[in-house]
């Protein structure tokens, strides 16, 4: 997948800024954090252009991986920087805004939205980055366990702990009345 020669430049910028959102989407997974975020991006946009060794083709299937790769690793180097201050805020997912609806359903979309936010972010950060990358950046398993440097079969098995895991802490937000009770109801 790598090579020393360099990447047609005309085409690598344009894939690199494909990658922007689901970047950056992962690195708020990662940091909670909003400018903690845009600062581990940048960084990896930085070492990405800056790098000797790119991939040979400059397609999304080829650089999207590298550069999860690169952000993945600036970020755990900072962990292992930074070992007395825990990170905190909250972890971003965006979804999608549908078409305009009704104010109940936007509320209760809201609500639900925080739940899924407050779920994943009370996940270890091995299950969350896990299911982030398949669930919210749809990527293979292939992809991720180079992306995380593991097996295939750790990822897995990761994913499917990870979606239990957010399965009962939201089955729990369920039962304990907290979503979105009697919105739209008489």
């Amino acid at each position: 997948m790598l090579s020393g020669r360099r990447t047609p430049l005309k085409l690598l910028p344009e894939v690199l800024l494909a990658c922007h959102a689901p970047l950056y989407r992962y690195a708020r997974s990662l940091c909670r954090e909003e400018t903690a975020a845009e600062d581990l991006v940048q960084e990896t946009f930085r070492r990405a252009l800056a790098a000797t060794t790119k991939p040979r083709e400059a397609t999304l299937e080829n650089v999207r991986p590298w550069m999860f790769t690169i952000l993945r690793h600036i970020w755990h180097n900072e962990l292992r920087q930074r070992t007395h201050d825990p990170l905190s805020s909250s972890a971003a997912i965006l979804f999608g805004a549908g078409e305009p609806e009704t104010p109940e359903r936007v509320l209760n979309r809201k609500m639900i939205r925080s739940e899924v936010r407050h779920a994943l972010e009370a996940l270890p950060e091995t299950y969350r980055e896990v299911v982030m990358l398949r669930e919210i950046e749809s990527m293979s398993y292939a992809e991720i366990a180079s992306i995380i440097q593991c097996p295939p079969g750790t990822v897995m098995s990761r994913l499917a702990r990870g979606r239990a895991l957010l399965r009962e802490l939201l089955a729990n937000l369920d039962t304990s009345g907290t979503r979105a009770r009697g919105v739209g109801r008489g």
